[in-house]
């Protein structure tokens, strides 16, 4: 595909901001080409400056000036979506920071779950798309040569950070669900009836070995 934005411009204020898009969204550069996401770059730069000194911090836009652009999202309509989760992965390194308490799983064994809450990681978050994009985004990571259109498969990104490292990964059946409702302050029983389908017991491991659940609080009864 070819897409034609508008001319490549060359001031160094244009060059440092695609530099910085470069690094915060690598798969969407990947999948439009160096000349389309200059342009892409200026675009935005235009009709969003920053706002702050550090342009690592700039940037959360661009998904919503690629919906903007017809024919970039006729040539590419999961790019959007590709960029939504790629500034998710980018923006966590600047989440609050929350230590692991590894001692506290053992209050899952004997405390009433209507009495818990679950910690999870920093920045923890769920993007729903009608497109695979977390296949998109591993497969545009690991492997060269040119994109190709993805067959339409909805797939639920789960992005947090472990430590300092970005992850991301498919959601399990529920998990979205799930999620959301301790991040609403949710106790895990409550949270647990509003996502039936979700499989607590086979998650538990994985999530506390992934760094996605970082520990367990008890709250006194009223």
């Amino acid at each position: 595909f070819q897409w034609r934005g508008i001319a490549t411009y060359r001031s160094h204020a244009a060059a440092q901001a695609v530099r910085s898009l470069e690094v915060a969204y690598p798969v969407v550069a990947r999948l439009i080409g160096a000349e389309n996401f200059e342009a892409l770059a200026r675009l935005l730069w235009h009709a969003q400056p920053p706002q702050r000194g550090d342009l690592a911090h700039w940037g959360a836009a661009l998904a919503t000036r690629i919906e903007g652009l017809p024919e970039l999202v006729a040539d590419l309509p999961f790019l959007a979506d590709v960029a939504q989760v790629e500034w998710a992965l980018h923006s966590i390194s600047t989440a609050a920071d929350l230590e692991a308490d590894p001692a506290s799983f053992a209050l899952l064994a004997h405390e009433d779950p209507a009495r818990l809450h679950l910690d999870l990681a920093p920045g923890a978050a769920c993007f729903s798309s009608v497109w695979p994009v977390v296949s998109l985004i591993n497969a545009m990571d690991t492997l060269g040569g040119e994109p190709t259109l993805p067959v339409a498969a909805a797939e639920t990104a789960l992005v947090w950070r472990s430590g300092w490292r970005p992850m991301l990964r498919q959601t399990w059946p529920g998990e979205p669900v799930f999620l959301r409702a301790l991040q609403e302050g949710l106790d895990l029983g409550a949270a647990l009836e509003r996502a039936p389908d979700f499989d607590f017991s086979a998650w538990l491991a994985p999530a506390v070995q992934q760094g996605l659940l970082l520990g367990v609080g008890c709250r006194n009864k009223t």
